[in-house]
């Protein structure tokens, strides 16, 4: 990829790919430090398309509500990572009492908290700058390690996980925004912005931390998941129209993922009616399962766990208090 010009915060700049630095871009944190793996790995709980609409709370929200409530403790996770949609905005009055719910319940549990945006988060009366303003209720959230805000509003982070102080595996978490702009139909997409943050950020960590396991989170499937839908290998592929709702657009995101050869695994949500693993180059594409009932969808409401050590993933969907069937990532085994 060669950019010509990009622009960091307030100043632009005229660059191609070999100007980048991770100095280049604006680094925000506050919160919880690196999260330590115990010997047994860690486990990561992720939930999507969670949909808390207008309060008072109709009878739909209130059993997601309950869900949570019950369900987190029982998969006691390392980590909780929310992969978009937290809410509706659009028509509904004050939907800053729906997200005010969640950080009420979340801050009752004790776990550390990531999360990331999707397409009906920031409807209306709420853009991606208020949504983050909300986020900082949640007492538990995750240090923002080289986070970005791209020039939409649009926020990347990664989030680091080791062991005896050494960085082992590195989330990398995408806003991949709502409905797409200019001129282009359907939803939105990691910007290109985005991606040369990516690689600055990545090249910085093989510079400090060496090779390492990572995974991406994003709420909207990038276009290679229709590829790994012809190579499925668990899960369910039940959404009609569209069957993968991904943008028009492809920023070439999962390429320079791919190049670089860390990544065991690209987890999404967006698409209610999918829960599956597919493979595509030999990475697997996952969506997580939805996890509000306040939403269109035939899938059992559950969730997604991801057990990650140092060298592997292994992932379950769980409908709540369910089973489910273990897959591996075969990628780093």
């Amino acid at each position: 990829m060669s950019l010509s010009h990009l622009r960091l915060g307030d100043r632009a700049v005229r660059v191609n790919d070999s100007d980048f630095k991770i100095s280049d871009f604006k680094i925000i944190v506050g919160g919880l430090a690196m999260l330590t793996m115990n010997e047994q790995g860690f486990k990561i709980l992720q939930l999507t398309d969670i949909h808390i609409g207008e309060a008072p709370f109709n009878a739909e929200d209130q059993a997601t509500f309950a869900a949570l409530k019950e369900n987190i403790p029982l998969v006691d996770p390392d980590l909780i990572v929310i992969s978009g949609d937290l809410i509706w905005s659009d028509g509904v009055d004050r939907p800053q009492r729906g997200y005010q719910a969640l950080v009420d319940i979340f801050n009752e549990l004790d776990y550390p908290l990531a999360i990331t945006y999707g397409n009906h988060d920031s409807e209306q009366t709420l853009d991606r700058s208020a949504l983050r303003k909300l986020e900082t209720g949640f007492t538990h959230r995750v240090t923002k390690q080289h986070a970005y805000v791209d020039p939409r509003g649009k926020e990347s982070y990664t989030v680091e996980i080791g062991q005896a102080g050494k960085i082992t595996n590195v989330l990398y978490i995408f806003d991949s925004g709502d409905n797409a702009p200019f001129d282009v139909e359907g939803y939105d997409w990691v910007s290109t912005e985005a991606i040369a943050w990516y690689e600055a950020t990545h090249a910085e960590y093989l510079r400090t931390a060496g090779q390492t396991v990572d995974l991406v989170f994003l709420h909207i499937p990038v276009p290679e998941y229709a590829n790994a839908a012809t190579h499925i290998v668990a899960g369910k592929w039940w959404e009609m129209n569209p069957r993968i709702a991904s943008p028009e657009l492809n920023t070439g995101l999962f390429a320079h993922l791919r190049f670089n050869q860390h990544i065991a695994g690209i987890f999404c949500g967006h698409d209610h009616d999918n829960n599956f693993e597919g493979r595509y180059m030999g990475i697997p594409l996952i969506y997580g399962n939805v996890s509000g009932y306040n939403c269109y969808g035939d899938l059992p409401r559950g969730y997604r766990v991801i057990n990650l050590t140092p060298k592997t993933m292994e992932t379950v969907t769980q409908t709540y208090r369910g089973g489910g069937t273990p897959m591996q990532s075969s990628w780093f085994d």
